[in-house]
C-alpha cells in the first residue's frame, strides 16, 4: 500500500460516500424482490449508477468493502448505520459465508452492466449445501468493469483499519473529555453566582463518559495523564471521575451505580468553590493555617450540594464522597470522626484513591513539585493498609498498569 493511500485512508468519509453504500445495500436488497424488467429496480440503478460516477473524479476505480465490520469507500472509512432499513448487516453475514468482502467497480461501468451485477448477486444465499458452488460461481464472474473482491485481498489491511478505528476512538475520547471539564467549569461557576446548576447535562456528560470507557478506556486515560492543562482545578475533577468510572468497570458495577459514581467524583471538590481564589492558587508550599482552610473543603462540598442540587440519589452519593474522600482507611485524615465510625461508603474509598493519585501526580495543590507516577503507586502501596483500601488499590494498579503515562521506562 502506498504512502498516498495510507494517508487517503486515514481520512473518513464523508455524506456522498455514506449516500452511495446506502444505495447500494438498498439496491443489493431490492433486486431479490423486485424484478429486473420493473421500472422501479432501473431507477435504482441509474440513481446508484450516477452516484457512483462521481466517485471517479478522483479516482479509476471504486471498491465498496468490508474490513473487520468496517464500511469502506476505497481506503475511506464511512460511518455507516448497517442495522438500518438497508439491510446490511445481513448481507454482509452472506458474504462472509461465501469469501466476499467487496466490490470494485471502474470508471467505464454501464448502467446495463450494473443492472446485470444486482441481477446475479441477488441469487447469493449461502446454505449449508450450497457455499461452495457459489464460492465458485463468484470466482467466475468475469467482466472488464467489475470485480469481486475476497476476504483474502482485504486482509492486507487490517492493521490499518485498527489503527483508524483507534484514532476515531482518541477524537471521540478527546470531544467527552472537554465536555466534562466544560461541565465541572460550569457548575463551579454557577455554585460561586448563585445559580441552579445543571444537573441533566451533568448526568449526560457522565453517561459519555461510562459509554466511551465501556469501549475504549485507554483513550481516556492517556487524557486524564495529561497535567498541563490551563487550568487544573477543572481538569481533576475530570481526571478523578474518568479513573472512578474505569475503577467502576472493572468493578462491575451496573450503569446506575456507575452514573451515581461518575457524578459523585465531579463533585467532590465543589467546597474548593467556597475557599478563597488564593488559597487554591498559592504557589507556594502551603503554611499551617493554609492547611487548617483547605480542611474546610469536605464540609463545604457538603453544604454545597445539600443546597444547591434537590436531594435524589446522584446528590446523596455526591455530599457522601464530598465528605468522605479525605477520611483515610484507619478514620485518620479530615474532618474528624468524634462519634461513632461508620464503614466508609466504596464510592468514598475508590474516589480517595484516585483523587490521590491524581494531586501528587500533578503537584498543583497540596504539593507544589510532582511526582512520578510509578513513585506515586508506590507510596500509595506503602501506605494502603493506613489509607487505602487494599483490594481497590490493587484494582487500580491494574487499570494504571505497570508503567503508567509518564513513567521513564
Amino acid at each position: 500500500m502506498s504512502t498516498t493511500d495510507l494517508q487517503e485512508m486515514r481520512a473518513v468519509a464523508g455524506k456522498t460516500e455514506e449516500k452511495l453504500i446506502n444505495l447500494f445495500f438498498v439496491l443489493y436488497k431490492n433486486a431479490r424482490i423486485i424484478d429486473s424488467n420493473n421500472p422501479a429496480f432501473k431507477r435504482q440503478c441509474v440513481n446508484f449508477h450516477e452516484q457512483l460516477q462521481g466517485q471517479f473524479v478522483d479516482a479509476d476505480q471504486v471498491a465498496i468493502k468490508v474490513v473487520d465490520g468496517r464500511y469502506f469507500i476505497n481506503h475511506r472509512l464511512v460511518r455507516f448505520n448497517d442495522q438500518g432499513v438497508s439491510g446490511a448487516a445481513a448481507i454482509i453475514r452472506e458474504w462472509e459465508a461465501v469469501g466476499l468482502a467487496g466490490i470494485r467497480f471502474q470508471a467505464d461501468i454501464s448502467v446495463g452492466e450494473v443492472e446485470e451485477l444486482f441481477t446475479f448477486v441477488a441469487g447469493i444465499k449461502p446454505t449449508g449445501e450450497n457455499v461452495e458452488r457459489l464460492s465458485e460461481a463468484l470466482k467466475s464472474y468475469r467482466r472488464p468493469s467489475v470485480c469481486f473482491l475476497s476476504t483474502r485481498e482485504v486482509e492486507e489491511e487490517r492493521p490499518f483499519v485498527a489503527e483508524e478505528i483507534r484514532r476515531q476512538f482518541r477524537v471521540a475520547a478527546r470531544a467527552t473529555f472537554f465536555r466534562a471539564m466544560t461541565i465541572v467549569e460550569e457548575n463551579m461557576a454557577s455554585v460561586t453566582l448563585g445559580r441552579d446548576i445543571d444537573v441533566s447535562r451533568t448526568k449526560r456528560v457522565i453517561r459519555s463518559l461510562i459509554d466511551h470507557i465501556a469501549k475504549d478506556e485507554q483513550s481516556l486515560l492517556e487524557l486524564a495523564a495529561i497535567k498541563n492543562f490551563d487550568d487544573y482545578t477543572y481538569a481533576h475533577s475530570t481526571n478523578v471521575s474518568v479513573y472512578a468510572l474505569t475503577m467502576g468497570v472493572r468493578l462491575n458495577f451496573d450503569r446506575a451505580r456507575l452514573s451515581q459514581l461518575g457524578f459523585a467524583a465531579l463533585f467532590h471538590d465543589i467546597g474548593k468553590v467556597k475557599l478563597p481564589a488564593d488559597l487554591i492558587r498559592k504557589p507556594e508550599s502551603y503554611d499551617e493555617n493554609d492547611w487548617i482552610q483547605m480542611q474546610r473543603h469536605p464540609l463545604l462540598g457538603v453544604k454545597t450540594i445539600l443546597r444547591s442540587l434537590r436531594l435524589e440519589t446522584h446528590t446523596a452519593r455526591a455530599a457522601r464522597v464530598a465528605l468522605e474522600h479525605h477520611i483515610n482507611a484507619d478514620y485518620t485524615g479530615y474532618p474528624t470522626r468524634r462519634h461513632e465510625k461508620r464503614p466508609l461508603n466504596i464510592f468514598s474509598r475508590i474516589i480517595s484513591i484516585v483523587d490521590t493519585y491524581d494531586a501528587l501526580t500533578a503537584g498543583r495543590v497540596y504539593l507544589r513539585n510532582p511526582i512520578p507516577p510509578d513513585k506515586v503507586l508506590e507510596k500509595m502501596s506503602y501506605q494502603m493498609k493506613v489509607k487505602f483500601d487494599p483490594f481497590l488499590l490493587k484494582i487500580f494498579n491494574d487499570v494504571i498498569g505497570i508503567y503508567p503515562a509518564g513513567t521513564l521506562v
